[in-house]
């Protein structure tokens, strides 16, 4: 037979559960505006309930209990949210870096490397009308000193570029393994309250957060272990598991996008990461194609201007400095060092125009001229002004393929939160009604506490 206290037990038992479905409420009001908090709910569960007999045997409930506070997720739209966050960093990385880089281009196609071939063509072209003329010699000096720097800079300015890129590669690589650090170390916390049966709702957060935010650094695999604990993958690489956290191979090959320095190369497929090393790739096409237009200068204008001899005398010489003559073979340098040679630049006089040095002979110098005009097999068969404007076509349909890209990632970044949020997120206003529910009830049970409590008291003054 219940104890004449039996009622009292169910009704104190039900203020303490109620009690702990507010607890709930008021944290997740509290948490409202939390980076990846999810909205948690308490479990209800009946008693076991007690059986006695009176006259029959009868089972009666024992009231209610908690019997667990859990956090509210859609798994799958969880894993969806890592993988379109991936993506989104390595579009937007590539975006960024590009936008950097596209000025460069931009400039040296319209103000720079464009506008001073125009002026080195028109300069010879002058002197191919005025061959002795040194003023005009003086024109084609200073336009062929500002077609080398022109070139020369955008090289070297693309080089610290890659620089920057560079940098923010290595920041990264140390921000994955600070990430890799944070989900170890959480994982540890969250096994040891499992093992002594508690339910780590807000670590459990905290974890999943941190892994959000790594897979924007890098493409990760995740998968939960039967203690709790979480393994990442990267690639083929354990970046995470429940030992804890590997060290991320600092080395790395761009061009494959690859992680190196383990023992085996790890794959780098999305994330901020294959982002920069896109960008880094990309940069150092652009660089090749400046060193492409400074060779094949070198070699067309200088072919042209050996065959012209100055007042002096001599002929053979170079306009831009190469290769030695000596020495053919010898690989040419490219944009880094592109410059005219040192005996024009320092007497603008020792100019040459025409083969046979004469005052009025100025053949080379109108070859030279009409050399804007060639297709030049080096470069693809195109002029030298198609070819540099075919590179700014190029940056600049790179840069709006990854802006585009980016913002596509960015909407379905944006769909795939919002799909979460009306699942996982906190809702004030659904709140403010289960706060007002769990009100009710907990007032309904304190009256019947108070009830029994009259009932139990009436009770004992009948037996005095």
């Amino acid at each position: 037979m219940p104890s004449p206290f039996f009622g009292i037990d169910i009704a104190s038992q039900a203020l303490r559960t109620f009690q702990r479905e507010l607890d709930v409420t008021g944290n997740n009001i509290a948490n409202v505006n939390s980076p990846g908090y999810s909205r948690q709910t308490a479990n209800l569960t009946p008693g076991d309930g007690s059986v006695f007999v009176e006259g029959r045997t009868i089972a009666l409930g024992d009231g209610v209990s908690v019997s667990s506070v859990n956090r509210i997720q859609d798994m799958f739209l969880q894993a969806r949210r890592l993988s379109v966050s991936s993506d989104l960093g390595s579009s937007q990385a590539l975006s960024t870096a590009l936008g950097n880089v596209q000025p460069i281009i931009l400039d040296s196609a319209d103000s720079g490397v464009g506008d001073a071939l125009t002026k080195f063509f028109d300069s010879w072209s002058a002197l191919a009308g005025n061959p002795s003329d040194t003023g005009l010699k003086l024109q084609v000096q200073q336009a062929g000193e500002n077609l080398a720097g022109q070139i020369r800079g955008g090289y070297l300015q693309l080089q610290d570029q890659k620089g920057e890129q560079t940098s923010q590669i290595t920041q990264t690589l140390n921000d994955i393994q600070s990430k890799a650090n944070a989900i170890a170390d959480l994982n540890k916390q969250i096994v040891h309250a499992k093992a002594l049966g508690a339910e780590p709702n807000d670590l459990e957060d905290q974890r999943d957060q941190a892994i959000q935010d790594l897979s924007s650094l890098v493409d990760i695999h995740t998968s939960e272990q039967s203690n709790g604990a979480i393994a990442v993958t990267l690639g083929q690489m354990t970046l995470v598991d429940g030992d804890g956290a590997r060290q991320v191979p600092m080395q790395w090959d761009a061009s494959k996008s690859q992680l190196a320095g383990g023992q085996v190369p790890v794959d780098v497929k999305s994330g901020k990461l294959a982002g920069l090393f896109a960008a880094l790739n990309k940069t150092t096409s652009y660089q090749s194609q400046f060193d492409d237009l400074a060779n094949s200068l070198r070699t067309q204008v200088n072919s042209l201007y050996q065959g012209a001899k100055n007042q002096a005398g001599l002929a053979g010489q170079n306009f831009f400095k190469d290769v030695p003559l000596t020495n053919p073979a010898t690989p040419q340098t490219g944009a880094i060092d592109f410059d005219v040679e040192d005996s024009i630049k320092q007497d603008s006089t020792s100019i040459a125009a025409g083969p046979s040095g004469n005052a009025s002979d100025g053949a080379v110098a109108l070859q030279l001229s009409q050399l804007r005009q060639v297709s030049i097999a080096s470069l693809n068969s195109r002029t030298f002004g198609q070819y540099f404007s075919d590179v700014a076509t190029k940056i600049g349909s790179d840069v709006a393929n990854a802006q585009s890209a980016a913002s596509t990632n960015t909407s379905v970044v944006q769909q795939v939160d919002s799909q979460i949020q009306s699942i996982s997120g906190v809702s004030l206003d659904d709140e403010m009604a289960n706060m007002l529910r769990f009100q009710r009830s907990y007032q309904a049970a304190a009256k019947m506490l108070s009830m029994f409590d009259q009932t139990t008291e009436d009770l004992l003054g009948i037996l005095h």
